[in-house]
Order: C-alpha cells, then sequence, then structure tokens
C-alpha cells in the first residue's frame, strides 16, 4: 500500500502497535496524520516523535469518536486511511464484571463501527 501523500487516523495510538503505526507512516511519506488515545500524555509524545496532530479521546463513547473524525476531516478536508487500532482487555475471563465486559465490547467493538460510520461518508463520495 502507497502511504505517501496520505491522510491517516490511528486510534489506540499512544503506545504499541498504534505507535509503531504512527512511525511507520511518517517514515512512508503520510502527508498527515492525527493519532487519538485516552492517555493523553503518552499521546502527546507520539505526536511531537512523528510530527502528527495528538486528539486525547476515549473511543468507548460513541461522541469522542465522532468528534475524532470531525477533527481530522475539519483539519485534512479528507481522511484516506483510517486505523481502528484500539482495544483492551481486562482480566477476569468468564467472572469479569458487566461493567468490565461492557467496556471491553465498547472499545473493541462498537468504537469500530463508531469510527465507520463517521469516517465512511467521506470516503465513499470520493469514489
Amino acid at each position: 500500500m502507497n502511504i505517501n501523500g496520505k491522510n491517516i487516523v490511528i486510534t489506540g495510538a499512544a503506545s504499541g502497535i498504534g505507535r509503531a503505526m504512527a512511525r511507520r507512516f511518517k517514515e512512508e511519506g503520510a502527508s498527515a496524520i492525527m493519532i487519538a488515545d485516552i492517555n493523553a500524555a503518552a499521546l502527546e509524545k507520539v505526536a511531537e516523535e512523528v510530527g502528527a496532530t495528538a486528539f486525547p479521546s476515549d473511543v468507548s463513547k460513541e461522541q469522542d469518536v465522532q468528534a475524532l473524525i470531525a477533527a481530522a476531516e475539519a483539519e485534512f478536508g479528507q481522511i484516506d486511511l483510517l486505523c481502528n487500532n484500539a482495544g483492551i482487555g481486562l482480566s477476569g475471563g468468564p467472572e469479569a464484571s458487566n461493567e468490565n465486559w461492557q467496556k471491553i465490547w465498547e472499545i473493541n467493538v462498537m468504537a469500530h463501527i463508531w469510527a465507520c460510520r463517521a469516517a465512511l461518508p467521506g470516503m465513499r463520495a470520493r469514489q
């Protein structure tokens, strides 16, 4: 995939795979990168490192996801690549509380749906 000149949004970008994607996309010539994570301090460090725009947010909240996509579209004009990377794992297995399972569901499933719902209309309009 040719990343050169692309506008990219990455969730879960303060560490791990998300941070690695931000670094690699910058190396590959991405035009603009907006990174999101709930850990604002770590996110800001990654943003400074790769020249990205940090957007601290909680992707377990639909309004935060919608605000992220709107901010990226306002800043970039368009989103070329959306990397729904945010995810969590909480301990406890089947014994975990309903509250923990709900949080896992919201971040690992719904956040991806909300981001796609928000970003796809703009992407489809350019086809």
